[in-house]
């Protein structure tokens, strides 16, 4: 009996510790990648507001100075995010959160914003980063971490921009995102169903790794995709050739069983802070 109750006590202990350990992985590449995409998400928004004619903070409008920070720092977070998407799948290799549907859904998400930038939807075709040049900008984001050259991390904003103006192949290769920056001023239109539609699928990202909004406070709208005169349509009236629609049975959607109840994907031994998305 001893014995038994002795293996029964070891195996709960090493179960334990590999649920630990695993959810010690999970936060290691979790955090970084949610708060990468948080602030791509949140300098979307910002955009997507400015080139709607919507009013936005910012500290020196109308200048080289603002025209300069929006020009790089929107290139640094579309590329921060793409640099520990590549860690994740290079160094994590498969990133276990628990279950199948839930490990799924992950790939799914990430495939979604990566379809989102690349144009696999119809959301205008100013500025397509391609699958591969979105892999490239992900691996020229990444260095060895110093104490550990074993692990990756992302350069630094300072780091990436020394890069850049000091190395001009490594700058040429961020230039088409440049140009597509740098063509929203003058088709502005052109850009906006782009970048709401990767603006709400990082929304969707997001809400999926930090489900109880432990991590990234802030708002988590998202936006509806601009819509052409040309292609709007007259809202559908109720009322048959018949006269009125009598509804009488009023069907509701019944809930997806999609097996994806918010659960906490970090480390409950951890303190909670949060991080502010805006930006």
């Amino acid at each position: 009996m001893t014995v038994m109750l002795g293996g029964l006590f070891e195996w709960r202990r090493q179960h334990s510790d590999r649920e630990q350990a695993r959810r010690d992985r999970v936060s290691r590449y979790r955090d970084p990648l949610l708060q990468a995409a948080a602030g791509l998400q949140a300098r979307l928004g910002n955009t997507v507001a400015i080139l709607s004619g919507r009013p936005v903070t910012q500290i020196a409008p109308g200048t080289a100075r603002q025209d300069e920070y929006n020009r790089y720092e929107s290139l640094y977070r579309l590329a921060l995010y793409q640099g520990w998407v590549h860690i994740l799948f290079r160094e994590a290799g498969f990133l276990d959160l628990g279950s199948r549907r839930r490990n799924r859904r992950l790939v799914e998400l990430l495939a979604a914003v990566r379809g989102a930038i690349a144009g696999h939807e119809d959301h205008g075709r100013t500025g397509v980063l391609q699958g591969g040049e979105q892999q490239l900008i992900g691996e020229l984001m990444v260095v060895p971490e110093a104490a550990d050259q074993a692990r990756r991390r992302c350069l630094g904003y300072m780091e990436f921009r020394v890069k850049l103006e000091s190395d001009p192949e490594y700058a040429r290769r961020f230039q088409p995102v440049l140009d597509y920056i740098d063509g929203l001023a003058d088709a502005p239109e052109a850009g906006l169903k782009r970048l709401t539609a990767v603006h709400n699928t990082l929304i969707d990202l997001i809400d999926f790794l930090d489900p109880h909004r432990v991590w990234v406070m802030g708002r988590r709208d998202t936006l509806p995709l601009p819509v052409a005169e040309e292609d709007a349509e007259e809202p559908e009236s109720l009322d048959g050739p018949n006269g009125t629609t009598d509804v009488t049975d009023a069907q509701t959607t019944p809930p997806r069983d999609d097996e994806l109840r918010p659960e906490p994907l970090d480390n409950p031994r951890r303190q909670r802070h949060g991080a502010d998305g805006s930006g």
